[in-house]
């Protein structure tokens, strides 16, 4: 493997590990690298020096916002979704298909990702696909996957149902424990946040509903079919899986230290920016969830200032008392 390959590789598995939430440091790098195997079959062992030089790279080049924590004695992301968009320099359509298939692999459950797996191990046999090699391919899959257990069967049945257009009787246990039951009209199935979820319709109606798919119990075929709403469909692209209200006119002072990945998320912002004379930001959101931009906010700790509206800053510094009361 190329020394390029290589750092790809360590700096894949760096983010995997930080994401993780352990705190890692150079000593846990090294000895997950000494405990890895190359193309060569052997260790990729580095030193400290080599390490440092591939986080430095990460934040300067890729704008990886990784600190070090002295209490913890280790790494972590200060913005913690934050995602590695490492750059591919060949045009190679079969290496394409294959690194998808296995990202899929990673994030859908069985008995769909055995499918998925074996497929991709069959083409890697009977095809030369050079630019992404079987110990790459699952270094990138380190940081992604779900973030709850689904039952293979109810995922399987919620599939064919989706694919074929047929409603579906589903038996749903709410956030409280309570079972119950309706024909359902699945006419999305979405990957949002680590976790997976159907959209649809009650049967023969116009009530949306959304189901956690680990919550659901079981799922069976009720008969009768449906045609996709493009509507849903085109609203759910445009607005959301979910349907919040949207809070208009916020506008927030976000420090120097954190411009940098508002810059390059411009395209998920979608907001006005005015850069200011220190290198801070004023930044404009165009009308956004209200709880999602509180939790972001509050997850910078205290490097973003609301400056409009009123509500939403008293809500953030009510916010702030209470973590203060709690962790003093």
């Amino acid at each position: 493997m190329s020394l390029s390959g290589q750092q790809m590789l360590r700096q894949l598995k760096m983010i995997a590990e930080i994401k993780k939430g352990n705190f890692p440091n150079t000593q846990t790098f090294a000895r997950l690298f000494a405990e890895f195997e190359g193309e060569e079959g052997q260790p990729m062992r580095c030193s400290n020096r080599t390490i440092l030089r591939d986080i430095q790279q990460l934040q300067q080049q890729y704008g990886a916002p990784i600190e070090y924590d002295n209490c913890n004695k280790g790494y972590y992301l200060r913005h913690p979704n934050w995602e590695f968009k490492y750059p591919v320099f060949q045009e190679d359509f079969l290496s394409m298909s294959i690194l998808g298939s296995r990202l899929a692999a990673d994030i859908v459950p069985d008995p769909l990702k055995s499918g998925i797996d074996r497929a991709v191990t069959q083409t890697l046999a009977n095809n030369s696909a050079e630019f992404f090699d079987s110990a790459m391919l699952d270094s990138m899959l380190c940081a992604s996957g779900m973030k709850s257990s689904i039952d293979a069967s109810v995922f399987a049945a919620l599939f064919h149902a989706w694919r074929r257009k047929q409603a579906v009787f589903l038996k749903y246990r709410d956030t409280r424990g309570k079972i119950s039951e309706q024909e359902f009209e699945p006419h999305i199935i979405a990957f949002h946040k680590g976790l997976w979820y159907a959209k649809g319709y009650i049967y023969n109606s116009k009530t949306i509903k959304i189901y956690a798919c680990q919550r659901m119990v079981e799922l069976r075929r009720s008969g009768h079919g449906f045609e996709i709403d493009k509507e849903l469909l085109q609203d759910t692209k445009k607005n959301g899986l979910f349907i919040y209200p949207r809070l208009s006119g916020i506008k927030l002072h976000c420090d120097a230290s954190i411009a940098f990945y508002i810059h390059e998320q411009q395209k998920i912002f979608k907001s006005k920016i005015e850069p200011q004379d220190d290198g801070s930001l004023i930044l404009s959101l165009n009308p956004s969830v209200e709880h999602d931009v509180v939790r972001w906010i509050l997850a910078e700790a205290g490097r973003i200032q609301v400056l409009e509206p009123k509500a939403l800053r008293e809500k953030i510094a009510e916010a702030g008392r209470e973590i203060t009361r709690k962790n003093s």
